[in-house]
């Protein structure tokens, strides 16, 4: 088929979310340790063309205005100009024993500075073009 096999995509949100909390100043191993998790309890994909192999994917994401313990993440993977993907994913802030929490404030103050409607305000991807890798079969 030459595509991407579609579980990939979500692999590839995961890194883009981790990497964006990360350049907040709120890496997930930190927020862990402190017993603040963000785990996945609702998550949609779109897929709108399969990604082909040896070409390089742009994800790119955008955070909504956090409601409550839950924040959610919009993302659109593109190649080469074409819409590959719409999805988002939503976390629930809970404590190490499953419970729900709140968000941290200065990690709320964050979040709210940051959300925007998908495809406006401000986005988030990795790095430069250049730090993108090919896919390989």
């Amino acid at each position: 088929m030459g595509v991407v096999h579609h579980a990939a995509y979500f692999v590839w949100f995961e890194h883009l979310r981790t990497e964006y909390f990360r350049a907040l100043g709120f890496p997930y191993g930190e927020l862990e340790g402190q017993g603040v998790f963000f785990p996945v309890v609702e998550a949609a994909c779109r897929y709108r063309e399969g990604a082909r192999y040896d070409g390089l994917v742009r994800v790119t994401g955008w955070v909504r205005p956090p409601l409550g313990v839950r924040v959610r993440i919009d993302y659109r993977a593109e190649q080469e100009g074409r819409l590959l993907a719409e999805a988002y994913t939503l976390h629930a802030r809970i404590d190490a024993r499953g419970r729900p929490g709140r968000i941290p404030p200065r990690l709320l103050a964050r979040l709210r500075a940051e959300a925007s409607p998908p495809g406006e305000g401000p986005s988030f991807s990795p790095g430069s073009p250049g730090e993108q890798a090919p896919l390989a079969p």
